[in-house]
C-alpha cells in the first residue's frame, strides 16, 4: 500500500514547490526596487507618452535619440495593460511579463517530463518530478528573475522563440516533415517575437532551424549538406524567415513615420551594434565585450545555479563520450543554444542578456541530467546559496541601521535567512536531501532579495498621502542619473509634472539653490545625516535605495557601512520663505 503512495506524495511535493515558486514571482511585483534592466523606465516613459497621445503609432518620447528603440508590440502591451493610462501602475505593466514566464515555464516542464518519462523504466511519477524540477530550475535562474519580471523584459520573445523549438523537440518527425503548417506557425511565432524585440532575431532562429532540419530531421552531420531533401528543408527555413520579416514589416506599413523607424531602429539600434573603431578582432578578444561574454553567458545567466549549469554540460559531455543515446528533444535544445551563441558572437556589442531566449533550453538540460550529475555540483551550489543569503542579510542590516528601526523587517525575514543557511549546511552533509535543498534554496535567496527591498516599496519609501495630493498638477524637479530614470517619479508622485535634472550621483548634487530658482519644488537625495540644502524648507522625506555608486567608495563599503552604501534619504524641498 505504501510503495505506490510514497512516490506519488513525493512528486506532489515537487509540484507544490514549483507552484509556490511561480506564485513567488508576484511578490513585490509592483515595487520600485525589484531587480530589473536599467532601461525599464525609459520604455515605460515611451509607453506612457504614446498612450497619452491617444494613438498606437507613432511612438512618442521626450528623448529624440530614444524613441523607436524597440518595436511597437512591447509598448502596445503596456498601453493595454495600463488601460491607456487609467490603470498605470508598475504591477499592471509587469503582470503580462510574468504570465509569459509562466507559459514558458509550462513548456519547459512538459518537455522535460516527456523526455525523462519516456526513458526506459520511468513512470508517471518520474514525468511529474522531472517536469517540476525543470520549472523550478528555470524560475530560479537569476536572469529569469531579473529580466523576466520587469516591464522591459525578455519574457515575450523568449516565449515565442522557444515555442518553435519546443514544438520540434516535442514531435520532431511530425513538425519537421510538415509541408506548410509548421512553417506557417513558426513564421507567425517568430514574427511576433520580432515585433517585441527586433527583426535580428530571425538570424539565430534561421541557424537553429537549419541545424534541426539537418541533424534532427535528416539525421545527418552538419557538413553533409549534399543530401536528398536539403533544398526542400532550406525552402521551409526561408519561408519561415520571410513570413517573420513580413510580420515585422507591418511596423513600417502602419507607422506614419517609417523613415524615422528605419533611421532610429534599423540603422541606429541594430546596425550600430556592428560598429567598432578598434576593429572586430580587437573587441572580440578584449576583456570587456569579448567573445568570452557569449561563451560564458549561459552559465552567468544561471546566477546561483551556475555550478549546476556547468555540471549539466560536463555530465552531458561525459555521457556523449560513453556513447549514451541522446534523444531528439535534447539535441534540439543543444542546437538552439549553439545557434543563439554563434549568431551573437558576430556583433561587436555583446551581452549575456542576448542569450536569455535560450535559457529555457538550459533549464531543460539541467533537469534532464539532474539525477546523473555528481553531488559535488549541488554542494557548490549550496555554498553559493549561503553566500547569497548572507548578502541579502547584509542589505537588511543596512536598512535597520539606516532607519534605526529593528522592526523594519518582520521576524520571518530573519527566520527565512536562517533557514536557508541551515538547510544549505544540512544539504551539504546529508546526500539524501542535497538535491531537494538546492531546489528550494536557490529561489528562496531570490525571494529574500525581494523581501530585503520590500520596506522601500512600503511606507518608508513613499511620501505622505497629503504630499502626493499637494503635488498633483504641480511641476517638480527630480534627479536623473540614467536614461529615463526620472519616469519612476510618475509612479511615486502620480499626477505631478515631473521635470528631470541631471545628477550622475544624486547624493552629491550641489546646485540645489540654483535649481529652486527655476521651480518651487525639487527632490534632493542625500546621504544619511546630510542636510539637503541650506536655503530651503523640507516638506517631506522618504528612504530610497541608492544605485550607481561611485567606484571611489569601494566594494568594501558595502560590508563596512551597508547603511550609507545602500540607502539614502530623498527630500521634497521648496525655497525658504523670504
Amino acid at each position: 500500500m505504501t510503495t505506490p503512495t510514497m512516490p506519488r506524495f513525493r512528486s506532489m511535493l515537487w509540484v507544490l514547490l514549483a507552484v509556490v515558486i511561480a506564485l513567488g514571482y508576484l511578490f513585490q511585483l509592483g515595487g520600485n526596487h525589484i531587480p530589473r534592466n536599467g532601461d525599464e523606465l525609459v520604455y515605460a516613459h515611451i509607453a506612457r507618452l504614446t498612450a497619452e497621445s491617444g494613438h498606437w503609432l507613432p511612438l512618442v518620447s521626450s528623448y529624440d535619440f530614444m524613441r523607436n528603440t524597440k518595436p511597437p508590440l512591447l509598448f502596445w502591451q503596456a498601453i493595454v495593460a495600463g488601460g491607456w493610462g487609467d490603470h498605470w501602475t508598475l504591477f499592471n505593466l509587469r503582470l503580462p511579463s510574468v504570465i509569459y514566464l509562466w507559459a514558458t515555464a509550462s513548456m519547459v516542464g512538459l518537455l522535460t517530463g516527456k523526455v525523462v518519462g519516456s526513458s526506459p523504466g520511468q513512470g508517471n511519477d518520474q514525468f511529474t518530478v522531472a517536469g517540476a524540477i525543470a520549472v523550478i530550475v528555470f524560475l530560479s535562474f537569476f536572469s529569469t528573475y531579473r529580466y523576466g519580471r520587469p516591464y522591459l523584459t525578455s519574457a515575450p520573445e523568449t516565449f515565442w522563440l522557444f515555442s518553435v523549438f519546443f514544438a520540434i523537440a516535442w514531435s520532431p518527425v511530425r513538425w519537421l516533415a510538415s509541408r506548410w503548417l509548421f512553417p506557417l506557425m513558426a513564421g507567425l511565432a517568430i514574427g511576433i517575437a520580432c515585433l517585441y524585440k527586433s527583426f535580428a532575431m530571425v538570424a539565430p532562429v534561421a541557424v537553429g532551424l537549419a541545424l534541426c532540419y539537418q541533424i534532427v530531421g535528416a539525421r545527418k552531420a552538419p557538413w553533409q549538406i549534399f543530401r536528398s531533401g536539403v533544398l526542400r528543408d532550406g525552402f521551409k527555413v526561408a519561408i519561415i524567415c520571410i513570413l517573420a520579416l513580413a510580420m515585422f514589416g507591418l511596423w513600417f506599413a502602419l507607422d506614419p513615420l517609417p523613415g524615422e523607424v528605419w533611421r532610429e531602429f534599423v540603422v541606429g539600434e541594430n546596425a550600430g551594434k556592428f560598429k567598432s573603431s578598434p576593429g572586430y578582432l580587437k573587441v572580440a578578444f578584449s576583456g570587456n565585450g569579448g567573445l568570452l561574454v557569449i561563451l560564458t553567458g549561459y552559465f552567468v545567466n544561471a546566477g546561483l545555479l551556475l555550478p549546476l549549469a556547468v555540471g549539466a554540460a560536463w555530465t552531458a559531455w561525459r555521457c556523449y563520450r560513453r556513447g549514451s543515446a541522446i534523444s531528439h528533444a535534447e539535441k534540439t535544445m543543444w542546437l538552439w543554444l549553439l545557434a543563439l551563441a554563434i549568431v551573437f558572437m558576430l556583433p561587436n556589442q555583446r551581452s549575456a542578456r542576448y542569450l536569455i531566449p535560450a535559457m529555457p533550453a538550459v533549464a531543460v538540460l539541467v533537469a534532464i541530467y539532474w539525477q546523473r550529475m555528481a553531488r559535488t555540483w549541488f554542494v557548490i551550489t549550496l555554498v553559493f546559496c549561503i553566500l547569497g543569503a548572507l548578502g541579502m542579510g547584509l542589505i537588511g542590516l543596512g536598512a535597520v541601521r539606516a532607519m534605526q528601526d529593528s522592526s523594519v523587517y518582520s521576524p520571518l525575514f530573519w527566520l527565512l535567512l536562517g533557514l536557508i543557511v541551515l538547510a544549505s549546511v544540512v544539504g551539504m552533509f546529508h546526500k539524501q536531501v542535497t538535491r531537494g535543498v538546492v531546489a528550494a534554496s536557490c529561489f528562496s535567496v531570490l525571494f529574500l532579495l525581494a523581501w530585503a527591498t520590500a520596506p522601500l516599496n512600503g511606507e518608508p519609501g513613499h511620501f505622505k498621502a497629503s504630499t502626493v495630493a499637494l503635488l498633483k498638477g504641480q511641476t517638480i524637479n527630480v534627479p536623473n542619473n540614467f536614461n529615463g530614470q526620472f519616469e519612476r517619479y510618475n509612479f511615486i508622485l502620480p499626477g505631478a509634472k515631473v521635470v528631470a535634472y541631471d545628477a550622475p550621483q544624486p547624493v552629491d548634487y550641489k546646485d540645489v539653490d540654483e535649481l529652486l530658482k527655476t521651480g518651487r519644488y525639487a527632490l534632493v537625495a542625500r546621504r544619511i545625516g546630510q542636510a539637503p540644502c541650506i536655503h530651503c524648507r523640507i516638506i517631506d522625506e522618504r528612504w530610497d535605495l541608492r544605485s550607481r555608486q561611485d567606484v571611489s567608495e569601494g566594494t568594501w563599503a558595502a560590508f563596512k557601512t551597508p547603511d550609507t552604501f545602500w540607502y539614502a534619504k530623498e527630500y521634497l524641498v521648496e525655497p525658504s520663505a523670504p
